[in-house]
């Protein structure tokens, strides 16, 4: 068998194991485009600068008609939040007063969370606040000026979920 034959063999196994590591779709193009040039050494007598030729012009066929494709596919979820930077932009009503001694609380959902207001001014209870960062488990809120949100609860439910504590 040609030398050939082995150096794409190499190439094919080298990328696939890379992808298979980074599984980030960025040799995956290399490993594709040996199997042409692989072929070619199989079938002998072509000569090794036609096989690099086509090596090179079929991966960067494959990046440049794919490319667009694969990123839409891989970033498809990349702004999906999840967990607690989920919380991050919620508008939600103070459940007591917050200022720089005492920490306020906030309901979202199911849990209470203790909240402190951004610039350690006071903030009223029945504000409605905006969740800008989360630090450890406290919620760091800014008062909302204007517009309410669907998110933040009437008050009247607020109150007859405090009866049930």
């Amino acid at each position: 068998m040609e030398v050939m034959f082995w150096v794409w063999l190499g190439v094919i196994a080298l990328t696939a194991i890379v992808e298979f590591i980074s599984l980030d779709l960025t040799s995956i193009w290399f490993t594709a485009g040996a199997i042409i040039p692989f072929i070619l050494a199989a079938i002998g007598g072509i000569r090794w600068e036609i096989q690099v030729a086509v090596f090179v012009v079929v991966s960067a066929a494959l990046i440049i008609s794919l490319r667009k494709w694969t990123r839409k596919m891989l970033l498809k979820n990349a702004n999906f939040k999840t967990n607690v930077d989920a919380l991050i932009g919620k508008k939600v009503r103070m459940l007591d007063r917050a200022d720089f001694e005492t920490l306020g609380s906030v309901k979202i959902g199911d849990v209470v969370w203790s909240a402190v207001a951004d610039k350690g001014e006071a903030i009223e209870k029945d504000k409605i606040v905006e969740v800008i960062k989360v630090d450890g488990n406290k919620l760091i809120v800014k008062e909302v000026t204007e517009g309410k949100s669907e998110e933040v609860k009437p008050k009247a439910k607020i109150e007859k979920e405090e009866e049930k504590q």
